[in-house]
C-alpha cells in the first residue's frame, strides 16, 4: 500500500499531465471595452485536442449571447507571457461574468494590470491596431526548437512564389489610371514578376521558409481586391510552395505543447474578420480563431 503522501503526489502529477496546454496572446487594451482603449488582457485562442489544435469557435450574433458565451472559456487561467522566447511575466487572468462587445469574446482580464502596462505598444491615432507579438502559454516556458529566424529570401524562392502568385491571381482587377472604381475603368489586368515584391522572410533549421509578398501597382482609389494586399507563402525543404493567407503578421513561433517542434502563430488583420491563425505539423494543419468587431 502506497503512503498517503506518495498517493497525493501521484494524483497531482497525473492531474497536471492530463491538463492540455492552451495558447493565448497578450493584448494591451482588449479587456473591458470595444475601442482598443481597455485594460490589458489575454485572448484565449487554442486548446489541444489529441494531436490537433482547436479554437473555441465562439461567436455571437446578438447581445444575449454575450452573456452566455463566457462559459465556453476557462474561468481563471495562469499565463506565462513570452516575448522573443523569454518569459516576461506570469499573470492570472479571469473570464468576465459577461462580455459587452463582440471583439471581447475570448479575452480574459489580467488581475494585476499594472504589472504589464508597459509590455506592449499601446494604440495611437496614427497606429490604432499595433500587432501583437507577446505569446501566452499555460506552460512554464516556451522554446522554438525549429529556430525560426529572419533571413533574406532565397532568389529561387522568390521566383517560385511569384509563379504561385500568378496562378492564384492571374488577372487581378485594376484601373487604367487613378480614378474611382467605375465599370469603365475597372478591368482585368496583367501583372509582371517585378510587381510581386518580397517583404518579410524567415527560415527554420528544418529548411522551411516563409515569405511575405505584396503586389504593387494598384491604380484605383477604392478598396483593392484580395490580390493587392500582403500575402504569405511557405516553401518546403523540397521547394514546394503553399499559400498561407493574406493580411497577416507573424506573432511568433514556439513549441506550444512541448512536443519537439514549433508551431507558427499569425495575427490576421482583415477588418471585421480578423483573428489568429496557427500552422503546425509542417504546415499540413492549421487552426483559426476569429475576432469579430461588429
Amino acid at each position: 500500500m502506497k503512503p498517503p503522501v506518495l498517493t497525493l503526489l501521484l494524483l497531482s502529477t497525473l492531474t497536471a499531465s492530463a491538463q492540455r496546454p492552451l495558447i493565448g496572446i497578450f493584448e494591451s487594451t482588449s479587456s473591458g471595452r470595444g475601442d482598443n482603449q481597455g485594460q490589458p488582457g489575454v485572448r484565449v485562442l487554442f486548446h489541444q485536442s489529441g494531436r490537433e489544435w482547436r479554437s473555441y469557435n465562439a461567436t455571437c450574433q446578438d447581445e444575449a449571447c454575450l452573456q452566455t458565451v463566457v462559459h465556453v472559456y476557462p474561468s481563471v487561467t495562469t499565463w506565462t507571457l513570452i516575448r522573443r522566447g523569454k518569459p516576461v511575466a506570469k499573470v492570472a487572468a479571469t473570464t468576465p461574468a459577461a462580455y459587452h462587445f463582440y471583439s471581447e469574446i475570448g479575452v480574459q482580464a489580467i488581475t494585476n494590470p499594472a504589472a504589464v502596462l508597459n509590455l506592449e505598444t499601446r494604440p495611437t491615432p496614427d497606429r490604432p491596431d499595433p500587432p501583437h507579438t507577446i505569446l501566452a502559454t499555460t506552460l512554464p516556458t516556451l522554446t522554438d526548437p525549429d529556430n525560426w529566424q529572419p533571413a533574406s529570401p532565397f532568389p529561387l524562392d522568390v521566383t517560385h512564389v511569384q509563379q504561385a502568385f500568378h496562378k492564384l491571381y492571374p488577372h487581378p482587377k485594376n484601373c487604367t489610371q487613378t480614378t474611382s472604381n467605375s465599370p469603365s475603368n475597372y478591368h482585368d489586368s496583367t501583372i509582371t514578376d517585378q510587381q510581386i515584391a518580397p517583404g518579410s522572410s524567415y527560415v527554420s533549421n528544418k529548411n522551411w521558409r516563409i515569405l511575405e509578398v505584396t503586389l504593387n501597382g494598384y491604380l484605383c482609389d477604392g478598396p483593392p481586391d484580395d490580390a493587392w494586399v500582403d500575402h504569405w507563402f511557405a516553401i518546403s525543404p523540397m521547394g514546394e510552395v503553399h499559400h498561407l493567407g493574406r493580411l497577416m503578421h507573424l506573432a511568433g513561433a514556439a513549441d506550444f505543447a512541448h512536443e519537439g517542434h514549433s508551431e507558427l502563430l499569425f495575427q490576421v488583420q482583415a477588418g471585421n474578420e480578423s483573428g489568429y491563425k496557427l500552422f503546425y505539423d509542417s504546415f499540413t494543419h492549421q487552426a483559426l480563431a476569429t475576432v469579430t468587431y461588429h
